[in-house]
């Protein structure tokens, strides 16, 4: 991936492979979005308890804000997924589309993270696939926030 500014917009260059590895990662996120099960640790991380010292509290926020919250990540994701070149190529973000692709990244971030137990004082191994996608995902996310706060 290439990212360079050109006056207000990132023009984004996407190699095939992590266009069709994008691909993979948004189907993955948005069945797991469509399935929506509260047990699974992904959905919590995502969705995290809006109190956690008060369970009747926490029930009553989630099903006041949750739908809403999985559809706007749901959008976000179509929006991203309609705006990947098919083999490869060149995407035009403002500022609006940049940020939706940050928080789409970071969804998929904080996802893989969950799944291999990434926590702050971890040392990943850097042979494993996992891991490494793990870093790729942080990458890409840094490079497009370096590159929109230039």
């Amino acid at each position: 991936m290439r990212v360079r500014r050109k006056g207000e917009l990132l023009r984004v260059d996407f190699h095939p492979s992590e266009v069709e590895l994008l691909g993979v990662l948004l189907d993955d996120l948005e069945s797991l979005l469509a399935g929506l099960d509260t047990d699974d640790p992904v959905v919590q991380r995502l969705f995290p308890d809006g109190y956690t010292d008060d369970a009747g509290a926490s029930a009553e926020f989630a099903s006041l804000v949750a739908g809403d919250l999985r559809d706007d990540r749901a959008a976000r994701i179509g929006a991203c997924r309609a705006e990947l070149p098919p083999r490869g190529g060149q995407v035009s973000l403002d500022a609006e589309a940049a940020d939706r692709w940050i928080r789409v990244i970071n969804d998929l971030r904080l996802s893989v993270g969950t799944r291999i137990g990434v926590t702050e004082e971890d040392e990943l191994d850097p042979t494993d696939q996992a891991a490494a996608l793990y870093h790729w995902l942080s990458a890409t996310q840094e490079i497009l926030v370096e590159h929109l706060m230039a």
